[in-house]
């Protein structure tokens, strides 16, 4: 494997920021990193002088459904496989590819497609497993979730999902009101898969049983996640629900959707607030149409049309009433990391944080990957000040490069 010096970048290290540094890799890892200062003396088979760009972690995004025509629900291993660079362009290093709540032998056969995409392709170490996402989902908070799929957490399903594609899957979302949550929440944790909450209306007691079982994560928060209500007994008088849970208890994470249609703008500033630093994430949630140019229609295998708008996918349909309504994310990661910036008044090194190290700490990963550091994984992100990305590396292989412009 060839080694590569990347130079004069400002390297976003995970113990402190260099303006102007150098990282350097051999056999895939990192294993030098200072400062420009003199002649360091290095020498490489490739030196990259990156030109004042920053040298960042890559970006984990650890909620995608896909990108460009490529759906993880959907999509064969081909296509699977050709999707993994078109996210390597906005940065990213490591994904969970999300399913959605379908039949389980339809949920258990795609992720065995998955997987096969993972053990073909170069990119394959890109993906780091699967976020099953459903079906054990409210039915009133199931958002862009079919109905029809919706159940309650039965053993025999956990054990066949678990059984069949348990190594590759290393997030479940589930609405831990539902019966039987608790078990799920207990076995999943054994099994060493993060149990998540999501599309649900908990109330506060129902969260904290799930957290004190194992449940360690938060998906897209304010999104199809009721907080408090108003006690049926005493008019005007609140009552706790999920959001008071997960803030209470410092071990669980949240991730926001990088929008701020998803996610009005204060609740960036409110997380950045009220979370420990490492417990904040930001992801995309993206869709298949992520990344196609505005307006572009597509049509899912169950006859549904969308539309690309502003950065969402919104319904096309007959129905007055449906026509126009959100569906979905069409955020890139690193967009998501701009606006995030601005909307929580971030530094570009903490912002990293929230789609490098704090997933990678999440998912069991921060020994290997998510932080610029001797002895880990290179996947390195290089980007400009309009965090447009100008390579993209995984494991010190270089699997994007945005051309130069000829002068």
């Amino acid at each position: 494997m060839a080694s590569i010096l990347l130079t004069n970048g400002r390297v976003l290290a995970e113990t402190e920021p260099l303006s102007n540094g150098y990282v350097l890799i051999k056999d895939g890892r990192i294993v030098s990193l200072g400062p420009m200062t003199g002649d360091p003396g290095l020498s490489a088979d490739r030196v990259v002088d990156v030109k004042g760009a920053y040298i960042s972690p890559g970006f984990i995004d650890m909620h995608t459904h896909g990108i460009m025509d490529v759906d993880f629900m959907e999509s064969g291993a081909e296509d699977i496989k050709r999707g993994f660079f078109e996210y390597a362009r906005y940065g990213v290093t490591r994904i969970l590819g999300s399913t959605l709540s379908n039949p389980i032998d339809s949920i258990v056969n795609q992720i065995k497609v998955i997987r096969r995409a993972k053990e073909e392709s170069p990119a394959g170490d890109l993906l780091a497993g699967v976020h099953v996402e459903g079906p054990w989902l409210a039915a009133r908070c199931r958002g862009g979730h079919a109905l029809e799929y919706l159940k309650n957490p039965k053993r025999d399903d956990v054990d066949r999902i678990l059984g069949e594609a348990g190594d590759l899957i290393k997030t479940v979302t589930y609405a831990p009101e539902l019966p039987g949550s608790v078990w799920l929440t207990e076995t999943l944790a054994a099994r060493g898969v993060v149990p998540v909450l999501g599309h649900t209306e908990a109330s506060y007691e129902h969260a904290e049983k799930a957290i004190l079982a194992g449940a360690r994560h938060v998906t897209h928060m304010y999104d199809t996640t009721l907080g408090y209500r108003e006690n049926p007994e005493e008019a005007l008088v609140m009552m706790p629900g999920m959001e008071t849970a997960v803030l209470y208890y410092d071990e669980v994470s949240i991730e926001l959707i990088g929008c701020p249609v998803h996610v009005p703008r204060p609740f960036f500033k409110f997380i950045n607030k009220v979370k420990p630093r490492e417990r904040r994430i930001i992801v995309t949630d993206s869709l298949v149409g992520t990344g196609m140019p505005e307006g572009t229609e597509l049509t899912y295998k169950d006859g549904r049309r969308v539309y690309v708008a502003e950065g969402v996918l919104r319904m096309h349909d007959p129905d007055p009433a449906v026509e126009g309504n959100l569906t979905g994310s069409a955020v890139t990661i690193n967009l998501a990391l701009k606006r995030l910036c601005g909307y929580a008044d971030l530094s570009v090194a903490e912002a990293v944080r929230w789609c490098s190290l704090n997933p990678a700490t999440t998912l069991g990963l921060n020994m290997e990957t998510g932080s610029i550091k001797i002895g880990k994984y290179a996947d390195i992100a290089v980007f400009g000040e309009d965090f447009d990305v100008r390579m993209t590396l995984l494991k010190g292989n270089i699997i994007f490069e945005k051309k130069q412009e000829s002068t």
